[in-house]
């Protein structure tokens, strides 16, 4: 063989060995298909459960796997060298609650990865209302001093809470013996929170909430509740009139847990009449707040009325009203004459009708605050108190206000503003802040992997060659053809 044609046969193998290092291998299909008890799950699917796991791991490939693990959280949980083209596995994963990544590695490869969601338990309960407690309240008995309120709970579940079911038990003796109250409720697809009225008794009563979630799981508390009354009745009069030989009286009774009696008589007399006649301890929501009416006879002689409210727990509110209360009426604020004068605003004024123990007069400036402020009169139950001040003054514009306090403790008003120019109002000017740069942060490129898919549901990874062996073949292979042609040239000289 001459030169020249060495020189063509090692170019052409040459050409021959890039192209084949360059060429893609052969694709190596595998299939890998999973099921949790008994249903197929497909990669980036979430499966929830109730207990632990049976899995089942079918693989078919065209060549010999070697092995195949099973890892959950990173974590390998089951691992086979089956050396077969053919794999089949069946196994239960023990998993505690919550979201778990369930992958399937083949040869080193990850074929398929999806989670398993378990829920085993029941919802966890928060309460909110009356009292507060995370889960079953650790004691013996939770004490509350109202029995018309509201029980509150938040729902803590993966899979959602499907129904709660409230049920509130009472006993109580009266005169015929030992008598049992039942409070139910059932409330469906509550969501996250439930907030539904409940009355306890006056004493023990017996809580007994369940909550069930969408696989029927069931959490159960049973908890004691034990209402406390140490409060006496509050009693509001809305009517209070003399008229000819008689006097009117209307009004609202109070009570925490719940009202057992109201009466009324003349004062100085033992005759007692009944507006609302004594009841039992059975909780009952209407005698928790009730309106009364009455009408009675008196004479010129009469000096007042002897209201007495009592409640299941034996507190007593004695109310001895005088003929000539007015405290039901709600105290007539007036503003007579107001006026700016300089640096100084000038207010006259009264506070009439109704009964009230607390008067005070402000001038307040446009931002709200209370520039000046005088207490008028602060004592004993009053129906009559004059306003005659000199306050400081805003700068451009003064709001005088006067403040009544009435013997129910609720405050009446009345107000004017007036433009006070002469009035300045000392400013302060605010530091200029520099605003502080914020640090800007390049997203850092994330590399990205494609899978392709077979059509049939499952997934199907194919293996080829990369570039970087391509180019360390072409290189040996040149390095080879390279003393090659040293030798054919050496044997030419």
């Amino acid at each position: 063989m001459g030169p020249t044609r060495r020189r063509r046969l090692a170019v052409v193998l040459l050409v021959v060995g890039i192209t084949a290092a360059l060429a893609p291998t052969a694709t190596a299909r595998v299939t890998v298909e999973m099921t949790v008890d008994g249903t197929a799950i497909q990669g980036g699917e979430t499966i929830t459960v109730t207990d632990d796991p049976a899995v089942g791991v079918d693989i078919e490939g065209d060549e010999s796997i070697r092995s195949m693990t099973v890892r959950v959280d990173g974590e390998p949980r089951r691992s086979v060298e089956p050396n077969a083209t053919n794999v089949s596995e069946r196994f239960t994963l023990d998993l505690t609650d919550g979201d778990h990544a369930v992958s399937v590695v083949v040869d080193g490869d990850e074929r398929l990865t999806a989670t398993i969601r378990k829920d085993s338990t029941g919802p966890l309960m928060t309460y909110t209302s009356p009292f507060e407690s995370v889960g079953q309240p650790r004691t013996d008995e939770i004490v509350i001093e109202r029995a018309d309120t509201t029980l509150g709970i938040e729902f803590d579940d993966l899979s959602g809470v499907r129904e709660v079911r409230i049920e509130r038990i009472y006993e109580w003796r009266s005169g015929s013996g030992s008598r049992r109250d039942l409070e139910t409720a059932r409330i469906e697809n509550p969501g996250d929170n439930v907030s539904h009225p409940l009355l306890f008794g006056l004493g023990q009563n017996e809580l007994n909430v369940v909550a069930i979630d969408v696989h029927g799981q069931r959490r159960t508390h049973d908890i004691t509740v034990r209402v406390l009354d140490a409060r006496q009745p509050e009693i509001e009069l809305k009517r209070f009139e003399r008229t000819d030989g008689s006097i009117h009286v209307a009004g609202t009774v109070r009570d925490e847990v719940k009202v057992r009696s109201l009466s009324y008589r003349i004062e100085d007399t033992a005759q007692t009449n009944f507006v609302l006649n004594p009841t039992s301890a059975e909780p009952t929501r209407s005698r928790t707040a009730v309106d009364f009416e009455f009408t009675a006879s008196i004479s010129d002689n009469t000096e007042g009325i002897v209201l007495e409210a009592t409640d299941v727990a034996g507190n007593v509110r004695e109310w001895t009203i005088p003929i000539g209360y007015r405290g039901h009426v709600a105290p007539r604020v007036a503003i007579a004459e107001a006026e700016a004068d300089g640096r100084t605003v000038d207010v006259a004024g009264s506070v009439t009708d109704g009964r009230v123990t607390r008067v005070v007069v402000e001038s307040v400036g446009t931002d709200g605050a209370v520039v000046d402020s005088r207490t008028v009169y602060d004592g004993t139950a009053t129906d009559r108190v004059e306003v005659r001040e000199r306050l400081d003054a805003a700068g451009g514009e003064t709001t005088v206000v006067i403040r009544a306090v009435d013997v129910d403790g609720r405050e009446h008003r009345e107000s004017v503003t007036l433009a006070t120019p002469g009035a300045a109002t000392p400013t302060e000017s605010s530091p200029t802040r520099t605003p502080t740069p914020t640090a800007t942060t390049t997203p850092t490129p994330t590399a990205t992997t494609t899978v392709a898919g077979d059509g049939d549901g499952t997934e199907t990874t194919s293996a080829r060659g990369t570039l970087s062996t391509g180019v360390v073949a072409v290189g040996v292979l040149a390095v080879l053809l390279l003393v090659a042609s040293r030798r054919i040239g050496r044997r030419r000289r």
